[in-house]
């Protein structure tokens, strides 16, 4: 959602100003019911779907339309509204706002019927801005929680792969030899199975020539950054670097692996291209 700074708060366009959508990082895990169970609450035999309690994340002022929910303009707050449909195409909700102060609600602010604030006007909104008054709120706090966390490393590493790869080579830095890249195009092209036609046009070698290039700078480009960052807390502050996983050792250098005496010789032509 946008920010509406003070005048004594930074401008919005900074680099920290979140710009990938929340709900990329929602973790339906934490959805006690299906869509169609929440919208099961509502239906009694003999009538028609009825709206379920829930809030909502949405605009302010429902005056003021925009094709873009994180527009500058919009000012967003929670809302009591009803929930009245789910679209499986767009994976959204339909709400409508609801009366916040009047006999419909009681003094903690459950609703005890529907009473739309202007029935012409509906929202489609995700999962993640949506609370229902049947779920637990915790369990929702730390669904969004999750999403905001999962989102800050995603721009984080956005970030930081931009870096590397807007990285200009120096003249100075290592770059892949001839004869290096002479024997892995030998290795390659005299492998079992690596061998059709394809392979040898010179029009595609050469593609792969370039495209081996270019991931040996980008490495080295990436190994570069990486010193100076660690090197220079401060004066990168803004870029935060990958963790690093640790590999595991496997105990045994072989795989026990039962295969079919029939499917040998198949496999056999397919291993060098799958272990490439």
């Amino acid at each position: 959602m946008p920010r509406h700074p003070s005048s004594s708060d930074k401008p919005a366009t900074t680099p920290d100003s979140p710009y990938l959508p929340l709900e990329m990082f929602d973790n339906e895990d934490y959805d006690c019911r299906t869509p169609d169970d929440w919208l099961a609450l509502g239906r009694c035999e003999g009538s028609h779907q009825k709206p379920i309690p829930a809030k909502a994340l949405l605009p302010k002022d429902d005056g003021i339309t925009s094709d873009d929910p994180r527009s500058p303009s919009l000012e967003y707050c929670w809302h009591l509204v009803g929930v009245l449909d789910y679209s499986k195409e767009k994976c959204q909700y339909l709400v409508e706002k609801v009366h916040q102060n009047s006999k419909e609600t009681d003094q903690k602010g459950n609703l005890n019927s529907i009473c739309p604030t202007n029935p012409d006007i509906k929202h489609w909104i995700p999962r993640i801005r949506l609370y229902f008054c049947a779920e637990d709120p915790r369990i929702f706090v730390e669904r969004i929680q999750f999403a905001l966390r999962y989102r800050k490393n995603a721009e984080a590493l956005c970030l930081y792969r931009l870096s590397v790869l807007c990285m200009p080579s120096c003249p100075g830095s290592p770059s892949l030899s001839t004869d290096s890249l002479q024997q892995i195009k030998r290795l390659v092209l005299s492998t079992p199975g690596l061998r059709p036609k394809i392979f040898v046009q010179s029009t595609y070698v050469g593609e792969l020539e370039m495209e081996t290039k270019l991931g040996y700078d980008r490495t080295m480009n990436r190994m570069t950054s990486d010193k100076y960052v660690m090197n220079n807390p401060r004066k990168f502050s803004q870029i935060t670097l990958p963790k690093k996983e640790s590999a595991n050792v496997p105990q045994k250098g072989t795989v026990s692996w039962t295969l079919p005496g029939s499917l040998f010789p198949v496999i056999h032509l397919q291993y060098p291209l799958i272990s490439f």
